[in-house]
């Protein structure tokens, strides 16, 4: 009885380490396959060309039901030590702001695909990077704010429903972004301000980086009877988060 006790000892160990050996191996593999699909492996810094047509398309689940509109961006990009990368990424229109031209874009990527990414002032951008990118940006073919209105509002129709119209104008140079509901839609446009809100914090930022004279812009939601619902402009300090009274 002692010796078969005995006997089965050898293999207990041999199953414990086996399993050892499994759980080593796959924590490994785990941890391979995070750094390869999830860690960050360089930042690269890109701007959209002035004369890049922005198109947009239906996005789609797994299931291949429609999700929203999309937009693909190619795009160049370089490093903070100037090595070059071609980039590729999608924006959907539902949950970001499309980038205009003129936008500097830093993007954050693994060593299998884009994993980040956020507009930034072309003052932020390495040195290196932007003399780089100097050839696709240059402050004196930079648009009229009359002409980027104009193109914004472009870029903005995709969001327009029978419901909604979406317009940018330059107002005594400022651009004002208008969202103009129905009458009937009048909950869908007051919750739409309170979302539409940290975006155009973010978007004079990005307006900021084409335009450098701009002083502003203004976010205006209203019904079309011309009942005003929302209406605030977003300058330096409110956009950098230092509002004051």
């Amino acid at each position: 009885m002692a010796q078969s006790r005995s006997g089965k000892k050898p293999l207990v160990f041999i199953l414990i380490g086996v399993i050892i050996v499994l759980l080593v191996a796959g924590a490994i593999w785990l941890k391979g396959y995070y750094d390869e699909r999830y860690a960050l492996d360089e930042n690269y810094y890109t701007v959209v060309p002035l004369d890049y047509k922005i198109s947009t398309y239906d996005a789609l689940d797994s299931e291949g039901n429609v999700r929203g509109l999309k937009s693909t961006y190619l795009l160049t990009g370089y490093s903070a030590d100037g090595i070059k990368k071609e980039l590729e990424f999608d924006v959907l229109v539902d949950m970001h702001e499309l980038y205009p031209p003129g936008t500097f874009i830093k993007v954050s990527v693994s060593k299998q695909g884009v994993i980040g990414k956020e507009a930034l002032a072309e003052s932020d951008v390495p040195a290196t990077a932007r003399a780089k990118l100097s050839e696709s940006f240059s402050p004196s073919t930079a648009p009229t704010l009359e002409a980027y209105a104009q193109e914004r509002t472009s870029q903005l129709s995709a969001q327009n429903t029978p419901s909604l119209n979406v317009t940018c104008e330059e107002r005594e140079s400022v651009l004002v972004y208008t969202y103009t509901y129905n009458k009937g839609a009048r909950e869908l446009a007051a919750k739409d301000a309170a979302y539409l809100e940290p975006v155009y914090r973010a978007q004079f930022r990005t307006d900021q980086g084409v335009l450098p004279e701009l002083s502003a812009i203004m976010l205006e939601v209203k019904l079309d009877d011309g009942t005003v619902l929302y209406f605030k402009s977003f300058d330096q300090r409110i956009a950098f988060g230092y509002e004051l009274n």
